[in-house]
């Protein structure tokens, strides 16, 4: 009997795959575990993507500097009320996909459980796809906050100087605390630090990291005063060398609102026989919409660039999202739930 492989053809059911992959929502994610992302009804009808520019409302604060009424018993002395404002911020709803080619996962599914192999895949795929956009929204945040509102919601003490780096120029306790003093009355919420691995290793080497277990007692979460620390070296690095400079990220319960769309067609298998030099090649399609946005804030899209290759660009990219031109600040600063620190 002639050698068999197993191909995406020989297993694709469309109903079947989907079955295997968990309710499409947010909860795995590790901003959503520390409370940095609130899944909303309102973003997840928006992410729906009737329009890719959407209109998100929001309560005024009200101003607590003016002093209230103060009640007696003249029944003829009527107080005046004062009115409760709403405003809108903009976003912008992400329309993505991404297709896998059975050269890879071909040799993959035979290994276990193929279904759901792919299912669990894809899942993961979507969750990372997530923490990008909120690390990028968050540094696109911080290039427009130290352009446009002076850096005060960044503390700096990195040495921009070789010959100036020192112990007191890298990742410390008392620098965490002086960042996160800038989110005023909003520092106990703080949900989670996002660092870069090197700043990791720095708070590692200054026993500043604990470890406790998830839910399933299997995987050990690291965590910085009480916060889930995140790791991703996407986060920049400015400068080179030994004066290099690290962007951390201090994320307050909330920063960030979310809408995830899974839309029709969003699982899909095509073969193409005339590919490979008439060989065939297989591939699988998953597509999401997605919002995730920042409190606060509005995205202008002032620059849209996508991936630079697609015509038109209709999504924010990774880059665009880092862009300070498309961020405009509406609230207070002390109503923004993000911080920054800068170390060597």
């Amino acid at each position: 009997m002639p050698n068999e492989t197993t191909q995406i053809s020989d297993i694709f059911h469309r109903d079947v795959l989907a079955s295997y992959m968990v309710e499409d929502s947010l909860d795995k994610n590790a901003f959503v575990q520390s409370g940095v992302i609130t899944q909303t009804p309102v973003l997840n009808q928006l992410a729906v993507g009737l329009s890719n520019e959407i209109t998100i409302p929001y309560w005024e604060k009200i101003d607590a500097s003016i002093e209230p009424n103060y009640s007696n018993d003249n029944p003829d002395d009527v107080a005046e009320t004062r009115k409760v404002s709403t405003g809108t911020m903009k976003g912008r709803v992400a329309y993505l996909n991404e297709g896998f080619s059975s050269a890879d996962l071909a040799t993959e599914i035979t290994k276990q459980n193929p279904l759901q192999y792919v299912a669990s895949t894809i899942q993961e795929y979507w969750q990372t796809q997530m923490q990008q956009r909120v690390i990028a929204s968050a540094l696109g945040v911080y290039n427009d906050n130290v352009a446009n509102n002076g850096g005060d919601m960044v503390v700096n003490i990195a040495a921009a100087e070789t010959g100036g780096v020192g112990a007191a120029t890298k990742w410390s306790a008392d620098a965490f605390i002086d960042a996160d003093a800038t989110m005023g009355d909003k520092l106990t919420e703080l949900g989670a630090i996002a660092v870069h691995r090197m700043v990791y290793s720095q708070m590692q080497k200054e026993n500043l990291i604990e470890f406790v277990e998830d839910s399933n007692g299997v995987t050990n979460i690291p965590i910085y005063q009480g916060k889930r620390v995140i790791v991703d070296n996407a986060l920049p690095i400015i400068q080179t060398g030994t004066a290099k400079q690290y962007v951390s990220i201090l994320y307050g319960a909330g920063a960030f609102g979310g809408g995830i769309f899974t839309p029709r067609n969003d699982l899909m298998f095509e073969r193409t026989e005339a590919q490979a030099n008439g060989g065939g090649v297989e591939q699988l399609w998953t597509r999401r919409n997605m919002i995730i946005h920042p409190g606060g804030y509005s995205f202008t899209s002032a620059s849209i660039t996508g991936n630079t290759t697609e015509d038109p660009a209709v999504s924010a990219s990774w880059a665009d999202l880092s862009n300070a031109a498309n961020w405009e600040r509406k609230f207070d600063r002390e109503a923004v739930k993000l911080a920054y620190l800068v170390t060597n």
